[in-house]
């Protein structure tokens, strides 16, 4: 549906979109996160037509619509699309009727009312019409402006950050009713957020920004579980990362050496995928088991000293100094070792929680 080829945005000498291609295919959510600065937004807002590419080219449902070196860009009234601001943008002096309707009669629609209603009745507010914008919530107010985007059926819908501006419990619940909503209409949908936690529970596929790349784009079980990289590995959730060098490889694992640490750990890496002696390793938080007396299981066993603890309310963070680097530990209540005590500890480190990552 949306298809971006060899994307390039510069202001200056800064390029704020490098090189950059994807496809969003029909009906699906495609998330895009990052810092600040990586160029999420600009992306979005080159496919709503509000900035103009240097290089490449865009294509929605297999019609160009932007084009350097042809030099053709569509304008983005005529680009079929619905965009969602951080800010909503609502006129505070017009209704909620009158809000949607603006677009409709500056496209010169002639079904407003029809569209005005069914739009509301799409995002749950049928009766809110005659309300003004400073009578709602927040999450009403988000509603609102994804009304008034959706009222004139666009093609594609672009959300830049649409939560961002709510609290966090108004948050969590405005994006699973946004979630439903959005797969009941079945719209394609582009969602820039810098939340990996909304971006995963929103998308079919997700896309990491930095410095103007993407850097790994798949579903969100493959970004988290599969990390092409440290900084991919160290964005998306909690994570232990150490320099790690092979000791030997079989078809049924791997012995590798963590200098930080200084242990040795088996994993369940085979001998095909070390293409380099230059690697790190990704153990997760959450995926370990820490005791204060010596584990029972063979093997991978890590002995530490706990340096501080920190208490999250559902969770908590054990920081274990072994030999010369913390280990994080995350346990909750209902973890068989969740009150351990005192300083000394053991950690048991499962081989399938050992994850090679490029350096």
């Amino acid at each position: 549906m949306v298809e971006v080829k060899s994307a390039v945005k510069k202001f200056g000498s800064y390029s704020a979109v490098n090189n950059v291609s994807f496809v969003i295919y029909k009906g699906e959510v495609f998330s895009m996160i990052g810092p600040s600065g990586c160029g999420k937004t600009t992306l979005l807002r080159s496919i709503a037509g509000l900035e103009d590419i240097d290089s490449g080219e865009i294509f929605i449902a297999g019609k160009l619509i932007s084009s350097a070196s042809k030099k053709f860009f569509v304008q983005p009234e005529h680009r079929q699309l619905g965009l969602v601001f951080q800010s909503y943008a609502l006129w505070p002096h017009l209704s909620v009727h009158d809000n949607i309707a603006m677009g409709l009669k500056a496209r010169k629609i002639r079904d407003v009312e029809r569209r005005v209603q069914s739009s509301l009745e799409l995002v749950g507010l049928p009766n809110m019409g005659m309300r003004y914008p400073a009578q709602l919530s927040g999450g009403e107010q988000q509603r609102v402006a994804l009304a008034r985007s959706l009222a004139y059926e666009p093609r594609v819908l672009l959300l830049d950050e649409p939560l961002s501006n709510l609290d966090a419990k108004e948050r969590e619940r405005v994006r699973v009713e946004l979630k439903v909503l959005l797969r009941r209409i079945g719209i394609t949908t582009l969602y820039v957020t810098h939340d990996q936690e909304e971006a995963f529970v929103m998308s079919d596929r997700v896309a990491i920004m930095s410095k103007g790349e993407i850097i790994q784009s798949g579903t969100p079980t493959e970004i988290y579980e599969q990390p092409v990289n440290s900084f991919v590995a160290n964005f998306i959730g909690r994570a232990n990362i150490y320099k790690a060098s092979l000791q030997r490889a079989s078809a049924e694992g791997a012995l590798i050496s963590l200098p930080e640490l200084r242990s040795e750990l088996q994993s369940t890496f085979t001998e095909g995928i070390f293409s380099s002696d230059a690697f790190s390793v990704m153990i997760r938080p959450n995926e370990l088991d820490i005791s204060s007396q010596e584990t029972k299981q063979e093997g991978n066993v890590l002995r530490g000293t706990v340096v501080a603890r920190e208490y999250k309310g559902s969770t908590v963070d054990h920081v274990v100094k072994v030999g010369d680097a913390n280990v994080v530990v995350t346990t909750h209540r209902f973890c068989k070792n969740a009150n351990v005590g005192g300083d000394d500890v053991y950690i048991h480190v499962p081989p399938e929680a050992i994850t090679l990552i490029h350096s």
